[in-house]
């Protein structure tokens, strides 16, 4: 199973990325079992506060890179049509969610970390910005998010280089809220959570509909959705799925990779 949720203590939902084997990618199935998960949550009269995390000892590993290579347009343009409801979904969520942060977060997993409201990491948390060594670029609402929490600047320093930083370093930036020894992120993630259950339900989703500007969001998901559909057919991107394909490293130059570029 991709994903599955729970309810603790009657008011707190935990929304769990279950596919250790891939490092809790967001696969198609997972997808749409998050959206599934967010329909129900959002109806649930109980429910005060979602939680997000990950099985065993990682958050999300981002998209399936056992997928990549794509190039068909059609499919590449529903993928990424799939990929902008969710995070829309997700952004719209009228209740606060918290993510919490073990492990392995790596491109897309940044990106759905970002949609939550309070990110709790652990220490030993692994962010990496993967995109650029897939020869993509950020996703699922990446190049608007993450601005709005580290700033442009960094935001663009964090993407380009491809960085991997650990969860005191995300601290730091600004892109985790809370930091915690590690194995505490989850039990730090269910305590704020019920902390915040019994809150006035209408006023916070209002004020979340006000500080959420999902019109600067879906802007920002069109945009990644044209530049993926370019990204993806590139040669670049498909040398870099054939490396990881075969285990080894992209090589992205000897040959002409800017063939296809307008």
């Amino acid at each position: 199973m991709a994903l599955r949720w729970d309810i603790e203590d009657g008011r707190v939902a935990v929304i769990t990325l279950d596919e250790p084997d891939a490092r809790n990618a967001l696969t198609s199935d997972a997808r749409s079992r998050l959206r599934a998960a967010l329909v129900a949550l959002r109806d649930d009269p109980l429910v005060d506060v979602a939680v997000i995390t990950g099985a065993e000892g990682n958050f999300c590993a981002g998209g399936d890179v056992r997928t990549m290579g794509e190039s068909d347009p059609k499919a590449i343009a529903a993928r990424m049509a799939d990929v902008a409801e969710t995070a829309e979904m997700l952004a719209a969520f009228p209740k606060p969610v918290i993510c919490a942060v073990a492990g392995h977060a790596a491109g897309a997993g940044i990106s759905l970390a970002c949609l939550a409201d309070m990110v709790i990491a652990e220490e030993s948390a692994k962010f990496t910005f993967s995109f650029l060594r897939l020869a993509l670029g950020p996703d699922w609402g990446l190049s608007f998010t993450l601005a709005r929490r580290v700033g442009a600047t960094i935001a663009k320093q964090l993407i380009l280089s491809a960085a991997a930083i650990d969860g005191n370093e995300a601290h730091r930036l600004g892109l985790a809220d809370v930091v915690t020894h590690d194995s505490e992120a989850l039990h730090t993630a269910l305590g704020t959570a019920r902390a915040l259950a019994g809150g006035p339900k209408a006023a916070r989703a209002a004020v979340k509909a006000m500080l959420g500007d999902l019109d600067g969001l879906r802007a920002a998901l069109a945009a990644e959705a044209e530049m993926q559909g370019d990204r993806f057919p590139h040669p670049e991107h498909q040398e870099a799925a054939r490396a990881f394909r075969e285990k080894r490293k992209a090589d992205f130059t000897g040959r002409d990779f800017t063939e296809n570029d307008d």
